[in-house]
């Protein structure tokens, strides 16, 4: 447990734990809770605000000249990776909900971007000719973002930002099984 974590839950004891914060709802907190999140140092904070602004404008510039969103630039960009995967893979993929996902592909299937058929129990998504070339318009505007968000990185520093991003992602499983919230 981190040094942070340990000084937390000894407060929490001490304090008589989070109820010593309760209040009514006509009762506001005017002054700033002792112990609070720095988002300078927090990474999450960053990752959110990044990850935010990346989805967003991306959604604003793809709307405006393509007609998509970043959503549905992330699934045609899958599909054209992996022509007849499932719903479940781009939801796996992309780390959008299922049902995110699955109203997504109806969107671009009556836009004509993407067709579906069916083997047995299994929907096979697949890019249409007009999905392909919406995918072909978009992605180098999707590159060329992306090699602006490091503008000013050396090689170096875009391997190891790389290398840190992957290793981040691999302990996802970990980061939403937190051993402090594992019962005695």
């Amino acid at each position: 447990m981190s040094f942070f974590m340990l000084s937390f839950v000894s407060e929490m004891v001490t304090t008589g734990g989070l109820m010593g914060h309760m209040t009514s709802a006509a009762e506001p907190i005017r002054t700033r809770l002792k112990h609070t999140i720095d988002r300078e140092t927090f990474p999450p904070a960053y990752l959110s605000l990044v990850d935010n602004a990346h989805v967003w404008g991306g959604s604003r510039i793809y709307n405006e000249r393509f007609g998509v969103t970043s959503p549905d630039f992330a699934i045609l960009s899958t599909l054209s990776n992996r022509p007849g995967c499932q719903a479940v893979d781009i939801s796996e993929q992309v780390a959008l909900d299922k049902s995110v996902v699955s109203r997504r592909l109806q969107r671009l299937r009556d836009k004509g971007l993407i067709c579906w058929e069916q083997d047995g129990a299994r929907r096979r998504l697949f890019l249409t000719p007009q999905g392909a070339q919406v995918h072909d318009a978009v992605l180098p505007v999707a590159l060329e973002r992306a090699e602006l968000m490091v503008d000013g990185f050396s090689n170096e520093e875009r391997a190891q930002l790389q290398s840190f991003l992957r290793r981040m992602y691999e302990n996802i499983p970990l980061m939403n099984t937190p051993p402090s919230l594992e019962e005695s």
